[in-house]
């Protein structure tokens, strides 16, 4: 099973353990490209962060609509571990 740390109001690759597949994978996307994915039980849409000012990708996702609310409220539990899988 995979699995994510909740330490940020990014979804940071670094924190996803058990999926090397998935890490890669939100490693790769492009700026602005979109995921879906089911966090803690829950299906959400994800954007990749833009790159930074120096070109260099940023290696996280925002949550948009409805997994916006559910992300930061798991914020509010800092450090708790969720599943995390592609939808």
């Amino acid at each position: 099973m995979s699995i994510v740390e909740v330490r940020d109001h990014a979804l940071w690759a670094k924190h996803i353990h058990g999926n090397e597949q998935l890490k890669n994978k939100i490693l790769g996307l492009s700026q602005g490209k979109i995921i879906e994915l089911v966090v803690d039980g829950w299906r959400g849409t994800w954007v990749k962060m833009d790159d930074g000012t120096d070109g260099r990708p940023t290696p996280g996702l925002k949550a948009v609509g409805t997994a916006r609310q559910k992300w930061h409220e798991m914020n509010e539990q800092r450090g708790s571990i969720v599943s995390i899988q592609e939808a």
